[in-house]
């Protein structure tokens, strides 16, 4: 579950895609739409800057560019509305609605928030640059009391979106369901690929052996990213993110720093060869397979695909108001909350196989059924008791030696017996 669907971040899907092309034209350019209305064109100097951070992108990303993009600025206030629009078009009303109830009723949204009206405050604080793959042009944000645009290393990120979408179509890899567990994996490696570009950049790294110790650096900080966030509040946007709650926090970090090590290690094994293999015919299929590289690039490891059987008889009277999955990812966020250290949580979390939930409605009443499959008996055993130190609101039952099903609400004994029949009829079927 993630925001890039939402981001690319975006997914939402283009939320978070902070994407910057720019660059001079080669001989076979395609012709490239205009700037649209409330944008202000660069300054010169920047125009002539970002030609030879092109240059430099294309270098360590390994991908040349093959048309301009109309590039310009814009303020704050615009910035808060193109958010606010992106969420719109990339999360219409009843998706929102899905996002926002499956995260509360897992409990990683407050019930209080309103996510339609937060999402783009903070993304307003946070975002440098952003790059439109429906209208094909890129903004750099103009912040009061700034006197600066972007540096060099972030143009050079967003820049590596530009070529990404320019190769590989941007919108047809990082669009769809924001509770997709793939669709978290997509978006990590489109921003993982354009960390990795940005750090070769600014290390000047030519070797893969340079940028091993950084991947270390930033797994290691994944672990516990409130700590993390709470070391750097003079950033810009650095305090908003470190008071967001620890999903919307996690599920932004989670793309470019597990995304870079995704990226590295694939490089690593395969060149840039397995990698353009990822985002053209074999992406990464789960959060999971962007933590441990190896089940994609070693002994395959895809999760298994639970259907949602039909509970209206088990829930009469109940209208379902999401379904979609979780993942390792955001199943690590969850844990965490009460797991002592944290790296119990990433331990409970590491042998999930698969997942899907739905969450139910009827008269103010909100049920979430979730069907969890794991790798191992053991993995099955460690999760239940991980997920047991969250609180007597969350009831875990076995239906079979790896297959584990958890309810909250207010279900009675007889609606859970009955769900309880149901799920334990489901097959797990391949991706």
């Amino acid at each position: 579950m993630s925001l890039k669907h939402l981001r690319s971040a975006v997914p939402l899907s283009f939320l978070l895609l902070l994407a910057l092309p720019l660059g001079a034209a080669e001989e076979d350019a395609v012709p490239s739409p205009s700037l649209p209305g409330g944008m202000s064109p660069l300054p010169e100097d920047l125009e002539s800057r970002l030609r030879t951070l092109l240059r430099a992108a294309e270098k360590h990303r390994g991908l040349r560019s093959r048309s301009s993009v109309p590039s310009g600025t814009i303020g704050e206030a615009a910035l808060e509305r193109k958010m606010a629009e992106v969420l719109r078009e990339e999360l219409p009303p009843e998706r929102l609605a899905a996002l926002e109830v499956s995260l509360k009723a897992f409990g990683l949204l407050p019930e209080e928030m309103d996510f339609a009206a937060y999402y783009p405050r903070l993304l307003t604080t946070q975002v440098a640059g952003f790059y439109d793959p429906e209208e094909r042009y890129f903004a750099l944000v103009r912040r009061e009391g700034d006197p600066g645009l972007a540096d060099d290393t972030i143009i050079v990120h967003e820049l590596t979106h530009a070529l990404q979408d320019q190769h590989f179509d941007l919108r047809k890899l990082v669009s769809g369901d924001p509770l997709s567990d793939g669709g978290t994996a997509r978006v990590a490696l489109v921003e993982g690929d354009a960390t990795f570009t940005m750090m070769s950049f600014v290390l000047g790294a030519d070797e893969l052996d340079e940028l091993t110790s950084l991947g270390a650096a930033l797994r290691s900080w994944m672990k516990d990213p409130e700590r993390f966030v709470s070391t750097m509040p003079d950033l810009p946007g650095g305090a908003e993110l470190a008071r967001a709650p620890a999903w919307v926090r996690d599920s932004l970090l989670f793309s470019y720093f597990q995304g870079f090590a995704f990226c590295l290690e694939v490089r690593r094994r395969g060149g840039q060869k397995l990698l353009d293999r990822a985002f053209t015919t074999d992406p990464p299929r789960s959060s999971e397979q962007i933590l441990h590289p190896e089940k994609w690039h070693g002994v395959r490891d895809d999760p298994a695909v639970l259907p949602w059987p039909d509970l209206s008889r088990a829930l009469p009277g109940y209208r379902k108001a999401a379904e979609g999955e979780l993942g390792e990812a955001t199943l690590h966020t969850l844990l965490r909350q009460t797991s002592k250290p944290e790296e119990k949580a990433a331990e409970a979390a590491a042998g999930w196989g698969g997942d899907r939930f739905a969450v139910y409605e009827k008269d103010g009443r909100r049920v979430l059924v979730w069907l969890t499959e794991w790798d191992t008996e053991a993995d099955a055993a460690e999760f239940r008791a991980a997920l047991g130190a969250l609180g007597d609101t969350w009831r875990v039952e076995t239906l079979g030696p790896k297959r584990v099903q958890v309810t909250r609400g207010g279900l009675s004994d007889e609606e859970r017996g009955a769900v309880r029949g149901e799920m334990g009829r489901v097959g797990a079927g391949e991706p």
